[in-house]
């Protein structure tokens, strides 16, 4: 295993640093401090053969204006808040409406595109990035001190995410890879993950309104399309939508990701309550993504380990209300390995 850093680009006339992980089962990550984002996931087949399993661009510049948060970081709130409004100890807040009508991802100047700092950990093939968010920033009251450490062991990849407030204050952060387990020899004109298979260990998920804010109810996924109670292919489902987990252990599959046809097999682990799915649909990258790929309908899935969208409008789902006496803490882990 090995840690090894170089200057990726520069944002704002500072350096994009991109760290590379690698175990010895021949496993790169590669992680920028610009969204604390992983840039690339590449696995060897038997044949010794690379497959890179998440999407990104080759080259930092194509990050800022064409990625739809590829990899990052999101905070300090990810995913949806309805018209950017909650209230809190009597306090009425006002958030960017950055995805009209709602509040999306904590804002345009969010965790996702901010530069982090970075500090690695040889010991341990660990690499921590930390980030500041003081009080009022993107419209959220109090000081943050946040941090993810990332740290490969094998063909594991562990992410733990870490934040103090000085003030009560909602904080509810997530990983946003956009995952594809296709293989460089088995694309054609055609890169998405209609052909992958998927299981979610849930048996409900958030029912939403068409701005994709939750109603408060749930709704059950059995005998319907959105039951993944057991591997089955995604085909051309649209999927963007928060599913509650089962929770009977620690140790119990979250999900999985299945490529039929190369035999690739994500599994993920989280103590999240919740998983948000999204399978784009509707994407259409300009720039040209990792290997030179066109990245269109159904590149690739997110699996987003995460409490629930709008939780600060809704008092019974899970608070993301963090206090200065308590610390924020998730950790999600994804083995992904060739059968």
């Amino acid at each position: 295993m090995s840690i090894n850093s170089k200057v990726f680009g520069k944002f704002l006339d500072k350096d994009i640093i991109l760290t590379q992980l690698s175990s010895d089962n021949k496993v790169f990550v590669s992680i920028m401090n610009w969204g604390a984002a992983i840039q690339d996931w590449k696995i060897f087949n038997h044949d010794h053969k690379p497959t890179n399993v998440v999407l990104g661009f080759e080259k930092f510049n194509y990050y800022p204006t064409h990625s739809p948060f590829f990899g990052a970081i999101i905070g300090r709130v990810i995913n949806r808040i309805s018209k950017g409004e909650f209230s809190l100890n009597g306090s009425k807040y006002t958030l960017p409406v950055n995805r009209p009508p709602n509040h999306l991802h904590g804002g345009s100047e969010g965790f996702g595109t901010s530069l982090w700092n970075v500090k690695t950990n040889k010991n341990e093939n660990s690499v921590t990035f930390s980030i500041e968010s003081k009080d009022g920033h993107q419209g959220y009251p109090g000081n943050v001190d946040a941090s993810v450490k990332y740290t490969l062991s094998g063909n594991n990849l562990s992410i733990e995410m870490f934040a103090n407030v000085d003030t009560p204050t909602p904080i509810n952060m997530g990983q946003h890879n956009y995952f594809n387990l296709s293989s460089i020899d088995e694309i054609n004109s055609n890169y998405n993950v209609c052909n992958h298979q998927l299981f979610i260990n849930s048996s409900s998920y958030t029912e939403t309104d068409n701005n994709l804010i939750p109603t408060g109810n749930f709704i059950k996924t059995k005998d319907s399309s959105m039951d993944f109670s057991k591997l089955k292919n995604i085909n051309k489902i649209k999927l963007d939508d928060n599913f509650v987990l089962n929770k009977n252990s620690e140790n119990e599959t979250a999900a999985e990701l299945y490529n039929p046809q190369n035999g690739l097999h994500l599994k993920l682990w989280t103590d999240q309550p919740g998983l948000q799915v999204f399978n784009s649909p509707l994407m259409n990258i300009k720039a040209p993504g990792l290997n030179n790929l066109k990245y269109s309908n159904y590149a690739g899935i997110c699996l987003e380990a995460q409490k629930f969208p709008d939780s600060v409008n809704q008092p019974h789902f899970p608070s993301i209300i963090i206090k200065p006496n308590q610390s924020y803490y998730q950790k999600t882990e994804i083995s992904i390995n060739f059968t």
